[in-house]
């Protein structure tokens, strides 16, 4: 294999230094000759050591050249082996939440790091995953030595692009992170958010600073052109770069204590659902409790988790990915699963729409469905069946078929009637255009692809369903 064929198959061809590729299920990184040197110093240092072994930081160790390798002179440099983060988030599917947990991590990183007189070169939430509410560094190529002298953050105009103003345009345009961060190492610049802000920048004394004044100066805050200027006393150098995180520290935690306040009427459902009694809420989750515990999942993707009721039942034994449309919902479950130990990565995604794969032909990111099918143990389609048909205009079965492949042995799924109120809603009187929907029919497709193990009727007219796929021939 080639060093260009390489690249163009790796996970980070833009990387100069460094190639990222997947190989029989596992994450290995070759540094190239001229960063080798520089890379095992930042990976021996004991702050990168100590980090790594807290969890904040990939572990990383180093092997032979794997064989597949070896056949090119090109691929001569050193090889790596990265722990795997079992299920890949991208920053357009997190809250403003995650982003401003991540954008805390970062800084709090960067403090940490700035012991041993290490830095980011790069500050992007693209270098970042979660292990459920951990944010992890996955990047440890972007962590290099500070030049001595060295008191400017280079990557802080990226940070405020990739991290503060998408954090800013939410906050006071409600612009999803989704519109914001679709390229999660461009985010947006100074200029484009004080066009959108209008006047508005002028009125508020964070926006006026964070925004109206870097945009006015046509360069953002922390940018400069050539070479980096330097101190001749390097200890007052790392006391004002250590200011300059801190700075920035305290302007994102002001952030995050906003972001979990808006509401929705998503994020109210819970507590205003009326089509459910108490009878109902009761089966319907021993009826989920008790096919997990049979089922006994490593993996469950919750469909439409609204604020994550069911994923947490799920995650009592599994490792949950919960997908919802309303950011206020996934903020919710964020916020609840950050303060405990419940393995639940809460993700703004639309299963009918689902994010597309992205970067230099398509290759850089996967799509949401290459990232989902075949992953889970089992699949939760909660109340979620008449949105999928009705508002997204899904035929019920493409949605089975979808179910099908995402899941490699279990669905509960819950089937929704036409005659149902909150079906009605959405339909609108168009009732006749989902009569696909109605409960034999459901059966029938339902058994065309999964075995049905247990039913259960609510009092409210809905039907549990928990089907298996069927064994293999």
């Amino acid at each position: 294999m080639s060093d260009s064929s390489l690249a163009t198959q790796g996970l980070s061809l833009r990387d100069p230094d460094a190639v990222l590729t997947h190989h029989q299920g596992r994450l290995l990184r070759m540094i190239r000759p001229h960063a080798a040197a520089a890379f095992a110093h930042v990976l021996s240092s004991p702050s990168v050591t100590r980090l790594a072994k807290a969890g904040s930081i990939v572990a990383t160790r180093k092997i032979d050249c794997p064989d597949y390798a070896k056949i090119d002179i090109h691929n001569s440099g050193d090889w790596y082996e990265h722990e795997r983060i079992e299920f890949v988030s991208y920053p357009c599917e997190w809250s403003a939440a995650m982003l401003a947990r991540a954008a805390q991590f970062t800084l709090e990183l960067s403090i940490d790091l700035l012991a041993d007189d290490l830095m980011l070169k790069d500050a992007t939430p693209a270098n970042i995953l979660f292990r459920g509410a951990q944010p992890v560094l996955v990047d440890v190529p972007s962590i290099v030595q500070r030049p001595t002298g060295r008191f400017i953050w280079s990557a802080r105009d990226q940070f405020e692009r990739t991290f503060l103003l998408p954090l800013l345009a939410n906050r006071y345009l409600h612009l999803p992170m989704a519109w914001t961060l679709q390229d999660p190492a461009q985010g947006i610049n100074h200029a484009q958010l004080a066009a959108m802000l209008g006047t508005r920048r002028f009125l508020h004394p964070e926006l006026l600073a964070a925004v109206a004044i870097p945009a006015a100066l046509g360069k953002a805050a922390g940018g400069s052109s050539g070479a980096e200027p330097t101190l001749k006393n390097d200890e007052q150098a790392r006391f004002t770069l250590e200011r300059t995180y801190r700075s920035l520290l305290r302007r994102v935690r002001r952030r995050a204590t906003q972001v979990n306040s808006r509401s929705s009427h998503w994020k109210e459902y819970v507590s205003t659902r009326d089509h459910y009694s108490m009878q109902d809420l009761e089966a319907k989750r021993e009826f989920v409790a008790a096919a997990i515990d049979s089922l006994k999942p490593q993996w469950v993707l919750d469909v439409g988790a609204n604020t994550g009721e069911f994923s947490r039942i799920a995650a009592s034994q599994a490792h949950v990915v919960a997908l919802d449309t309303d950011e206020s919902s996934v903020a919710r479950i964020f916020q609840q699963i950050s303060a405990g130990k419940d393995s639940i990565l809460p993700l703004v995604a639309n299963f009918a729409r689902p994010t597309p794969a992205s970067g230099w032909l398509n290759s850089e990111s996967q799509s949401l469905l290459q990232r989902c099918n075949g992953r889970f143990d089992l699949v939760l389609m909660l109340a979620v069946i008449h949105h999928l048909r009705v508002a997204a205009g899904i035929p019920l079965a493409a949605i089975l078929d979808a179910a099908r492949d995402t899941t490699r042995s279990g669905l509960i799924i819950e089937h929704v009637p036409p005659s149902d109120q909150m079906f009605r809603q959405l339909a609108r009187g168009r009732d006749l255009l989902y009569d696909d929907c109605v409960l034999d029919n459901f059966v029938i497709e339902l058994k065309k692809r999964f075995d049905i193990a247990k039913t259960v009727s609510l009092p409210n007219g809905r039907t549990l369903f928990l089907a298996t796929l069927p064994a293999a021939t």
